[in-house]
């Protein structure tokens, strides 16, 4: 095993009287596998679309004069929005995607049928 002798990699004395706490592994950076990237678009897996949690709607993404925002995806599906529909697209598709109103009752009917269509088996 090689191993380099760097003086900058070697591990100081602390001064006399102080005391350092033992060194330990950092805790585990393991994290939900959902997250909300920097445009606001949440990233889920099929199981986290099918907890309880997900069954209430969340807030319809915002609408902004540069067209379409993605606001959710999962590895089949993408959900997003403009000001003329609610859409939901397979991923990766050329299929025409299905479209919902923009409008409140709109945004909820688009949700819901992204979670029934996520948790339908492949």
């Amino acid at each position: 095993m090689l191993r380099l002798k760097d003086p900058i990699l070697k591990t100081p004395s602390p001064p006399s009287g102080i005391e350092l706490p033992p060194l330990h592994e950092p805790d585990s950076l393991d994290g939900p596998s959902s997250y909300v990237s920097s445009n606001g678009t949440t990233v889920m897996n099929a199981a986290e679309l099918a907890e309880g949690r997900s069954a209430a709607v969340p807030p319809a993404p915002g609408f902004d004069r540069f067209g379409e925002r993605v606001s959710h995806i999962t590895g089949r599906f993408v959900l997003s929005a403009s000001r003329d529909a609610y859409r939901i697209r397979r991923f990766q598709s050329a299929e025409p995607p299905i479209e919902f109103p923009s409008t409140q009752e709109g945004w909820a009917l688009a949700w819901t049928t992204f979670r029934e269509m996520e948790s339908q088996t492949v």
